[in-house]
C-alpha cells in the first residue's frame, strides 16, 4: 500500500477546476458495481510513464519567471510513474519548493483520487494546506469531502468540517459528519470528532469520538458495538480489538445488561508453534444484580474462563490443553457469551483436561488428566480420571498388521449421583457420598489380516481383550477379565455402467466373536451402551472400557449406489446383525432396556424438558418389548438411505425397524434445498427410548434463509419437541443490505431449564424427585440488533451460534 506520503506529495501539482466535481463518484474512472461488496469499481488510468526519473508534461501555455517559477496554463496534464495529474493552473517555486493554487483539479492514483480547489505545499517540510476539496480511499471505499486539509504528510493530516460516506447516495445510506478527522499515516487509522452519524438522512448517533481504519489490514481499534433486548433487558457491548503480533491479537467488550450489571468478556488468540492456535476466553460481572436476588446466599461476582492450546509439534511431542472453569453452574446459561466461545447455554459440563502426548516410530503415549464441572446444579462433577495413560503400539508386515494397546486409568471422586451402571430400576440416588474409586486396567491385542482374492476384500482379525481392577476400599469385589475375540469381514463390488451412470452394488458379510466371562460385580466408571447404528459391523458393545461385551454374531448387508457424474446421487444400505448366542454381558440388569441412539449423544436434556415427565416409572409394556427385542436372536434391521435429485436437494433417511415389535424404535429423515435465493432444510429425529431414563424422543427442526429481494433477507429456524408439543427454540431475522450499508434484526425464544433456589441433594433421595420438583421450563426471549456501515467498520470474527448443534449439519 502506497503511504499518504507519497500520494499526498504529488497532490501539489494540481488542479484544474474544470475537474472538480461537485460528486468525486462522478468522475469516468468509476464504474457502478452490481453487487453489493461496494457501490463503485475503482479503475483508474494511471498513464504510460514508467521510469522514476521521467514526466510527460502537457499544458496549452507556460511560462518561466526570472525568480525560476514555473507557471503552467489551461489543459495541464502530468504523466508520472503510478499517476496522472490533470490541473488547470499551477504556480511552482521550483527554488523554494512552494506549490500554490487557487484553481482546482484532479490527481489519479492506483488506490486514491483527489480533488480539491486551492491551497499551498511545501515539498520541503512536507506541509499541506487545501481547501474545499474531496478524496476517494480505495481501501475502504470511503468519500470525504473536507473545508479544510492541512498537516505533515510524513506524519499526520487533519480535515476540518468533513463529510464521510461509502455510499454512492448517502441518503439511501450513511453518512458521517464531523467536526474533524485525523489520519495517521503511521498507524493506518483514523479518529473523528464530534461525530453526527445519518442513516437513510436521518441522524441515529451522536457520540464525542469515533476511531476508525484506513486500511483493510489488521488493525486495532474499537469495533462496531453490538445491541440486543432480552428477558433480561437491554444487553449493550462495545469490543475493543488489539493486534499484538503478526500471530496474535486480544479482544475485550464492555458489557452492561440492565437487569444484571456491568461487565466484560475477554478473548486472546495466539498462533505459535507448529500452527497451533491458543485461545484463552473469560467472561466477568463483578455483580450480577438478578443472580443476587434468586440465590442471596451465594457469591454475586460471576465468572467462565476457557483456555485451549496445544504445545510441540504433533508428529513427536506435544500437549493439548482444553480447560474451562466457571463461577457456578448457571452463569453460561444467565450469560451467553458473545465474543466467547466458553459453552452455551445448554452445556451440561465444563472440560477440564490436559494431555501429553508422544510418537516414536510405531509406538504411541498418552498421559492425561480428564474431569468435568457440571453446569447442571442437580448434578454432581462425577468422576476424575487422575491419571489415565494410553499406550499404543503399531507394526505392518506387508497385508498384516498388529496392533497392541493399554490404558491405565485412576478414577477418584469425592460425590457422584447416580447413573445407569450404578443404580438400579431406573432410580438414581441424587448424592453418593465416598464412591467407589480405584484403578483399571484395559487391555487389547490384534493381528489382522487384508487380502483381495478375485475381488473379494477379505478383512480378518484374532485377539484377545482384558479388564482387571484395583478398588481402594477392598470390599468391593471384581473379576479380572480375559477374552478372545475375531472378525472376519468378507465383501464384494459388482459394478454395471450404463452410460455416463454406474450401478455399484456391494454385498457384506461380517462375522464377529467375543468370549464371555462374568463382569457383573465389576464396578461401573465411564461405560455406556454402543448406540445400535455403530453396533451393526463391531466388536465393540459399549463405550468406555468397564465391560467387554460378549457377542456371536454375523451380520448381512447389502448397498446400492448410483454415481453420475462423480457424485452418488441415490444410495440405499440395508443391514442386519443375527446372533447365534444370547448375550450375558450388561452394564447391569436394567441395560437390556436402554435403547440410547448414537445419532443424538446429546439430547437427553431435550428429551426431558417436560414438567409432565415421571423419570421414575416407564411403561411395562414398552419394557417388555424392548426386553424382547434385546434378547432375542438378531437387532433391527438398520436402513440408511440418500438421495439426490440434483446438486441442490438432498433427501437422507436412516432407521431400524424391529421385526418383533412390528415398529420403528429409531428414525431420522432430514432434507435440504438450495434455492437461487437461498435454502431451507428439514430434519427429524426419533428414538423410542433414549437416555438413562428412557424417555421417547421425537424431535424436529426447520430451517430457512432466503433472499426475499436483491436487498432484503429472511432467516429463520424452529426446533420442536413433537412428544410433548412445544418449541425447544424458534429464531427469526430479517436483513438489508445495499452497497454501503446493511442491518441485520434477529428474535429469538428458547426453553430452558429453570433451576429454583433452595436445593440440597440431601433433600432428594433420587434424581427423579429433584427434577420434578425444582425444574421448571423457563422462556428466554433475545432480540439482536446487528447494524454495518461498509468501509468505517472493523469486523471482527464471530463464531456463528445460529446453526449450532443444528441436525441440518449432519
Amino acid at each position: 500500500m502506497k503511504k499518504i506520503t507519497k500520494i499526498l506529495y504529488l497532490l501539489v501539482l494540481i488542479f484544474n477546476q474544470n475537474f472538480l466535481f461537485s460528486n468525486i463518484l462522478e468522475s469516468d474512472v468509476f464504474v457502478e458495481n452490481n453487487t453489493n461488496s461496494s457501490c463503485m469499481i475503482y479503475q483508474p488510468y494511471l498513464g504510460v510513464v514508467k521510469d522514476a526519473e521521467s514526466l510527460d508534461i502537457k499544458s496549452d501555455k507556460f511560462e518561466i519567471t526570472d525568480e525560476k517559477v514555473l507557471i503552467l496554463n489551461d489543459n495541464v496534464r502530468i504523466d508520472f510513474p503510478e499517476g496522472i495529474l490533470n490541473a488547470g493552473k499551477a504556480r511552482i517555486d521550483q527554488e523554494n519548493g512552494f506549490i500554490n493554487f487557487k484553481k482546482g483539479g484532479e490527481l489519479i492514483l492506483k488506490d486514491y483520487l483527489f480533488n480539491s480547489e486551492e491551497g499551498i505545499f511545501d515539498k520541503n517540510k512536507l506541509f499541506v494546506d487545501f481547501t474545499n476539496g474531496e478524496t476517494y480511499i480505495n481501501n475502504r471505499g470511503f468519500v470525504i469531502s473536507f473545508k479544510k486539509l492541512t498537516g505533515n504528510l510524513d506524519n499526520q493530516i487533519t480535515l476540518e468540517d468533513i463529510s464521510m460516506t461509502s455510499c454512492k447516495d448517502p441518503k439511501n445510506g450513511w453518512q458521517l459528519n464531523a467536526e474533524s478527522i485525523t489520519l495517521d499515516d503511521n498507524t493506518m487509522r483514523g479518529y473523528a470528532k464530534k461525530v453526527k452519524v445519518k442513516a437513510f438522512d436521518r441522524t441515529v448517533l451522536r457520540i464525542p469520538y469515533l476511531p476508525f481504519a484506513t486500511s483493510q489490514e489488521r488493525m486495532s481499534g474499537f469495533l462496531e458495538p453490538k445491541i440486543s433486548y432480552s428477558s433480561d433487558g437491554l444487553d449493550f457491548m462495545i469490543p475493543y480489538y488489539r493486534v499484538l503480533s503478526e500471530t496474535s491479537d486480544f479482544t475485550i467488550a464492555l458489557r452492561n445488561i440492565s437487569d444484571r450489571g456491568l461487565g466484560f468478556e475477554a478473548n486472546s488468540r495466539n498462533l505459535h508453534g507448529n500452527n497451533n492456535l491458543r485461545s484463552i476466553d473469560f467472561i466477568y460481572f463483578n455483580n450480577d444484580k438478578e443472580y443476587e436476588n434468586i440465590y442471596p446466599s451465594d457469591s454475586d461476582s460471576r465468572w467462565a474462563f476457557s483456555i485451549n492450546d496445544s504445545f510441540g509439534d504433533k508428529k513427536n511431542f506435544w500437549v493439548d490443553v482444553d480447560w474451562s472453569k466457571s463461577s457456578d453452574s448457571l452463569v453460561l446459561r444467565d450469560i451467553p457469551g458473545d465474543i466467547t466461545s466458553i459453552g452455551s447455554q445448554r452445556e451440561q459440563s465444563l472440560k477440564q483436561n490436559v494431555k501429553i502426548n508422544g510418537v516414536f516410530n510405531n509406538f504411541q503415549v498418552s498421559v492425561s488428566q480428564e474431569g468435568y464441572q457440571t453446569l447442571n446444579p442437580i448434578l454432581t462433577n462425577g468422576y476424575k480420571k487422575s491419571p489415565s495413560i494410553n499406550l499404543n503400539y503399531f507394526k505392518n508386515f506387508k497385508n498384516v498388521s498388529l496392533h497392541e494397546y493399554l490404558n491405565y486409568t485412576n478414577f477418584v471422586a469425592d460425590t457422584i449421583h447416580g447413573f445407569f451402571g450404578i443404580d438400579k430400576n431406573n432410580k438414581f440416588r441424587s448424592s453418593i457420598p465416598n464412591p467407589v474409586e480405584g484403578e483399571r486396567i484395559f487391555y487389547m491385542l490384534e493381528i489382522s489380516n487384508s487380502m483381495n482374492i478375485s475381488g473379494y476384500q477379505l478383512n480378518t482379525s484374532i485377539g484377545v481383550r482384558g479388564i482387571d481392577f484395583d478398588i481402594v476400599d477392598n470390599k468391593t469385589n471384581s473379576n479380572s477379565v480375559m477374552v478372545p475375540t475375531f472378525k472376519f469381514d468378507l465383501s464384494t463390488l459388482l459394478i454395471m455402467k450404463s452410460g455416463m451412470q454406474s450401478h455399484i452394488l456391494k454385498p457384506r458379510i461380517f462375522y464377529g466373536y467375543v468370549g464371555h466371562e462374568e463382569q457383573d460385580d465389576n464396578p461401573v466408571f465411564d461405560t455406556y451402551k454402543l448406540g445400535m447404528m455403530n453396533q451393526v459391523f463391531n466388536l465393540n458393545r459399549f463405550t468406555g472400557m468397564d465391560r467387554i461385551g460378549d457377542q456371536n454374531f454375523y451380520t448381512l448387508s447389502m448397498e446400492y449406489k448410483r454415481r453420475q457424474m462423480n457424485m452418488n446421487n441415490i444410495s440405499l444400505k440395508i443391514s442386519q446383525k443375527f446372533f447365534l448366542k444370547d448375550r450375558k454381558v450388561f452394564i447391569n440388569n436394567m441395560s437390556m432396556n436402554s435403547m440410547h441412539s448414537d445419532m443424538m449423544s446429546n439430547t437427553m436434556n431435550m428429551g426431558m424438558m417436560s414438567n409432565s415427565m415421571n423419570m421414575n416409572t416407564m411403561s411395562d409394556s414398552m419394557d417388555m418389548g424392548m426386553m424382547s427385542m434385546m434378547n432375542g436372536d438378531k437387532d433391527p434391521i438398520m436402513i440408511m438411505a440418500k438421495w439426490m435429485p440434483n446438486m441442490k436437494t438432498m433427501f437422507m433417511a436412516s432407521g431400524s425397524y424391529s421385526e418383533e415389535m412390528k415398529k420403528f424404535p429409531m428414525a431420522g429423515l432430514t432434507i435440504n434445498h438450495m434455492f437461487d435465493k437461498g435454502k431451507v432444510g428439514y430434519a427429524k429425529r426419533y428414538t423410542r427410548m433414549t437416555g438413562d431414563f428412557n424417555q421417547t424422543l421425537d424431535y424436529s427442526e426447520f430451517f430457512a434463509d432466503l433472499k426475499i429481494k436483491d436487498n432484503v433477507s429472511f432467516v429463520a429456524e424452529v426446533k420442536r419437541d413433537d412428544e410433548n408439543s412445544s418449541n425447544i427454540e424458534s429464531s427469526v431475522g430479517i436483513g438489508f443490505e445495499n452497497c454501503c450499508f446493511s442491518f441485520r434484526i434477529l428474535a429469538s425464544d428458547k426453553n430452558l431449564s429453570k433451576y429454583l433456589d433452595g436445593y440440597r441433594p440431601e433433600a432428594y433421595q433420587y434424581l427423579g424427585d429433584a427434577w420434578d420438583d425444582i425444574i421448571r421450563i423457563e422462556s428466554k426471549s433475545r432480540i439482536n440488533f446487528e447494524f454495518e456501515l461498509k468501509g468505517l467498520n472493523s469486523s471482527f470474527e464471530k463464531v456463528s451460534r445460529f446453526m449450532n448443534n443444528s441436525l441440518l449439519s449432519h
